[in-house]
């Protein structure tokens, strides 16, 4: 996947860039770390994240003289500090929004779980926000109080409405007793959420240095460095600036000139200008001395794609040119968008890239076993109860659909293929045997217990599919289908490089997190509905990842745009680099109106827009080679079809200052193959072998019917499909009658109704009439319950009881008409009859051939003279001017009309042609003379019986059935004939329904 018109890449630098953590370490050293007073030990390095922790430190050893030790200083991640400063331990998530719903119930005792779970995740972040930015919370919830009182107000005036509005806002009135009482509850545990910690944090560091300065005695506050900042809370601010005022802090930022400038347009120096004005800041503490951005040779590569999907393998042959090119560089792929870290790893080339770190981890979300997850609630929430009306409580029935998804998973199928080398053979092909049957019975609802019944209550199944009532149930049944899940991988040898061990990662991490929620619902009284704990289990799997091991210092990271803080790359590659991505959309994630935000200095959108900005361009600062990759407008998938603006801004801004900056923007392509560019060499064409006519002869020689003589005329190419290839359409579940199935319901409740007449050898009088109407609905509603389906076919549910009350009124109307329409009394000579014929076909080049002709006659009457008729019921549209080939005042003559018969492939030539074959094969199976062929149209019943002229066969006088076998026999010889090669149809109407469409790419 090569980008169209590479630009040829710079020589290797002479040597990499010094980091920003190698210039700290650096400074470290040379400020605190020689002399004989040395404070480097008792030193509190804070820096963003966990990661910087581990590259300060590596930079620390590194930099130190060859031979010599010192003890290093403590070095934290900002989060963790704050959590150890505040003294407490921060609460798990799912216990935290459990103490907070118990609370909200005290005061609001119809408070429906259902709906806290929405929206619980964001109230407690406000309560966090609200902390860890030191806002005060009698004012901000008196604030939001009187905000939501203006718009009860105006709800008011509208008295339907006054009670529920009531409701609704006093929430908002008791919010601060709900937020002082879960900060009682926690802390008299000593827990806390982030925020809290936070606000705690910055407390106990206020009353230190107070006592400090009453009691100059007491114990001195470490000296603190703050490396490598940069959007920080109000929490944060103040611990800084509280140690930074008593002389016990030193700041060093890393920024750049080009954003930092008093009157630069750019966000990304937004906070950084702020803490410089209010704290009085040096221009060196900003790291704004070197002109990183306008000063230095960068190489940015603007990389379009077609599709999201492109963007791993792009990333994969990126990071081996990187290697290729400059093996000792450091490279960072940087993921905004977390989605893509499997396609991202799946597309990284093991030969050329064969150690890297993956410091992000994977959501829950992202794995094929959330899917499974996911698929079983389907199931569990799509079925229908049908049960106690008192107690609500029933055999559910699942619905096929989501049965047969679930069945297909591929954790599940590879568990089949475990079970399938298990002695015991009852089980072989279980879920395989499911569905078959599934489709076998039409079931398109199944009741749980038919379900298990067909699984043979195999421990699988019965995980899968015994009823779930609350959320012990649940519970019970993951643990079930984790302990044998689990057995496939366990059964496994151990490898090196054996992927599916991946899988039973996903299992431990879904069995910790079923544990936690086990453990949290045990002791609790209300047991919670399948739909609130699919909620509230959904919100903790967003929550969960999954980590990676891997070489912490590797020269090839894959990370998330947050984990870059303070870290530099020779070579940096993002991945998205699209509006709507980079940066994230604007959304309000928080419960507080966009107002208080601003009026109490909390976080909106603007401070996260701008935090990602620094990030980015921080990231480029010392980068030598950059590699920007997009999706380009008009991609499906896409959230934006826009670059992002960091794009814009480096090209129309950063460029025209840095006459040291190359700037490529390209276009990556698929590269040709000889594959992709090979003309189409023409149409689907077979030419008639010697093997294709054998075929072709058996086939004619079994039998043939009417209606694949039919195929063959309109699609050469389907009948071969059909009848030669023997290819069949996979049978499905019809949910509501499809077109051939009302057809064939149609016929056999018409065949119900006549048996009885055939049975006994008596006419259809008038007389008949009556009972025969009223066995109507209870015939109909037998057809659409047959064989065994009898018990899931559903003629009272949607469409079908409205296709069962049209066949009923079809059926009941047709018989009304008989007297009028075809004359009473009727004698039924045979209901359902087989027809047949053998026609002798000298085929030249291999002589005589024996065609058999067959088909099954709807009826068959004996009309007073003892001629036969054979009837053909069709619930289609029939008019009767389709059955005569010989058209208006015969314009057409006999001739001409034979040829129409012959090779014709319309609508009305097909009911022709089987009519005529008809009266051929009922003459030739009775020996007797047959009156006459009709069609009943049930869509057209005042139109009676709708008989086809064939009398342009015998013009002169012909016998009728030695001129159709010679007609026949025309008929074959085109089959067989050589030069004439199975293709497709040009009529693509005729395409548009058919079962093979696929196969000829129509």
């Amino acid at each position: 996947m090569p980008a169209a018109a590479p630009a040829v890449l710079p020589p290797p630098a002479p040597a990499a860039t010094a980091t920003f953590l190698a210039d700290t370490a650096r400074h470290l050293l040379e400020r605190y770390g020689a002399g004989p007073d040395d404070e480097l030990s008792e030193l509190v390095v804070v820096v963003p994240t966990r990661r910087a922790v581990v590259y300060l430190k590596n930079e620390l050893a590194l930099a130190l003289p060859p031979g010599q030790a010192l003890w290093a200083p403590r070095v934290a991640a900002m989060e963790d500090y704050m959590v150890e400063l505040a003294g407490v331990q921060v609460e798990e998530p799912i216990a935290l929004q459990l103490l907070l719903y118990d609370i909200l119930k005290g005061y609001d005792t119809g408070l429906n779980f259902d709906r806290f779970v929405g929206w619980s995740g964001l109230l407690l972040n406000d309560f966090s926000n609200l902390d860890q930015n030191l806002a005060q919370p009698r004012k901000v919830f008196e604030y939001l109080s009187q905000a939501k009182a203006l718009e009860r107000w105006k709800l008011e005036a509208l008295p339907e409405r006054s009670h529920l509005a009531g409701r609704a806002f006093s929430f908002w009135d008791q919010l601060e007793k709900v937020y002082r009482e879960l900060k009682r509850r926690m802390l008299a545990q000593h827990l806390a959420y982030p925020g809290l910690a936070y606000r705690l944090a910055v407390k106990k560091l206020q009353k230190r240095l107070d006592a400090l300065d009453a009691d100059p005695g007491a114990p001195a506050v470490a000296r603190h460095v703050f490396v490598g900042l940069g959007n920080l809370s109000k929490a944060e601010e103040k611990l800084i600036r509280l140690l930074y005022r008593a002389g016990r802090a030193e700041l060093r930022f890393d920024g750049d000139p080009f954003y930092l400038a008093p009157d630069s347009p750019n966000r990304a120096g937004q906070h950084l200008r702020q803490y410089a004005k209010r704290w009085d800041l040096p221009l060196g503490a900003l790291g704004g001395g070197t002109e990183w951005l306008r000063g230095h040779a960068h190489h940015v590569r603007l990389l379009g794609v077609a599709n999201p999907s492109m963007q791993g393998k792009l990333a994969g042959q990126l990071l081996a040119e990187a290697r290729r090119d400059y093996p000792t560089a450091t490279v960072a792929v940087v993921l905004p968008d977390e989605t893509l870290l499997l396609p991202v790893l799946h597309g990284l080339p093991p030969d050329a890239v064969p150690a890297y770190n993956v410091t992000m981890g994977l959501s829950f979300q992202a794995t094929p076993l959330f899917n499974l997850v996911d698929l079983l609630f389907e199931v569990h929430l799509t079925g229908i109860r049908e049960g106690s009306a008192e107690t609500g409580y029933g055999v559910p029935r699942y619905h096929h659909l989501a049965v047969s998804k679930l069945l297909a998973h591929p954790f599940l199928r590879r568990y089949q293929l475990w079970l399938n080398q298990q002695p015991d053979e009852q089980y072989h092909g279980i879920l395989d045997h499911v569905c078959r049957e599934i489709v076998r019975l039409n079931a398109v609802l199944l009741p749980a217990t038919d379900l298990l019944a067909l699984g043979k209550h195999q421990p699988l199944l019965e995980a899968l599919f015994q009823t779930w009532n609350n959320c012990d149930d649940i519970i019970k049944a993951c643990y079930a289908l984790i302990d044998l899940l689990h057995q496939v991988y366990a059964a496994e040898k151990p490898s090196p490089d054996h992927e599916p061990a991946l899988g039973a990662e996903y299992l431990y991490l879904f069995y910790t997190l079923v544990k936690q929620l086990d453990s949290a619902f045990d002791c609790r009284e209300q047991r919670l509905s399948v739909a609130s704990f699919r909620r509230f289990l959904y919100e903790q799997m967003a929550r969960t990842r999954l980590p990676f091991a891997g070489e912490p210092l590797a020269d090839v990271q894959v990370m998330g745009l947050l984990e870059t803080r303070a870290l530099d790359f020779d070579h940096v590659i993002i991945l998205s680099c699209n509006e709507g991505v980079l940066p994230a959309p604007k959304r309000q994630q928080s419960l507080f109106p966009y107002d208080v935000l601003q009026e109490f200095g909390l976080p909106t959108n603007v401070d996260a827009e701008a935090g990602t900005a620094y990030n980015f361009w921080r990231l480029l600062q010392r980068a030598q080679r950059v590699d920007l990759v997009h999706v380009l407008p008009g991609a499906e998938g896409t959230k934006s079809g826009e670059r992002s603006r960091f794009l814009l801004q480096l090209e129309n801004d950063l460029r025209p200052q840095n006459p040291l900056l190359t700037v490529d923007d390209l276009t990556v392509a698929v590269a040709d193959t000889a594959e992709a560019t090979a003309s189409y060499a023409g149409d689907f064409v077979l030419e008639k072998d010697e093997e294709l006519l054998g075929a072709l002869r058996g086939v004619l020689e079994r039998n043939i019917s009417p209606s694949r003589l039919n195929d063959f005329l309109a699609c050469s190419l389907r009948f071969y499909f059909s009848k030669v290839a023997r290819f069949h359409q996979n049978e499905e579940v019809e949910e509501t009658l499809e077109a051939s199935s009302f057809g064939t319901m149609m016929h056999a409740a018409l065949e119900n109704l006549l048996r009885p007449f055939e049975q006994d050898a008596r006419a259809l009088t008038e007389a008949d009439l009556p009972d025969l109407l009223a066995q109507v609905p209870a015939e109909v509603n037998r057809a659409l319950r047959q064989d065994d389906t009898e018990r899931y076919a559903r003629p009272d549910e949607g469409l079908n009881h409205v296709y069962g009350q049209v066949a009923v009124r079809l059926v009941a109307r047709y018989l009304q008409g008989l007297p009028t329409r075809e004359g009473l009394p009727l004698r039924l000579f045979s209901l359902e009859k087989p027809l047949a014929a053998t026609v002798f076909v000298d085929v030249p080049g291999s002589g005589p051939l024996s065609v058999r002709l067959f088909g099954m006659a709807d009826r068959v009457d004996q009309l007073p003279d003892g001629r036969l008729r054979v009837v053909d019921y069709k619930t289609g549209l029939v008019d009767a001017n389709e059955l005569n080939l010989s058209g208006y005042r015969n314009r057409y003559s006999p001739a001409e009309a034979t040829e129409r018969l012959l090779a014709e492939a319309s609508s009305s030539a097909d009911k022709v042609r089987q009519l005529w074959l008809y009266r051929f094969m009922l003459a030739s199976t009775e020996k007797r003379e047959t009156a006459n062929t009709a069609i009943v149209s049930m869509r057209n019943l005042d139109a009676g019986l709708l008989s086809a002229d064939l009398s342009f066969l015998t013009s002169e006088g012909q016998d009728f059935v030695k001129t159709s076998e010679e007609l026949i026999s025309k008929i074959v010889l085109k089959i067989l004939d050589p030069a004439e090669p199975i293709r497709k149809t040009d009529d693509f109407a005729k395409c548009e329904f058919c079962d093979y469409r696929g196969i000829c790419a129509r």
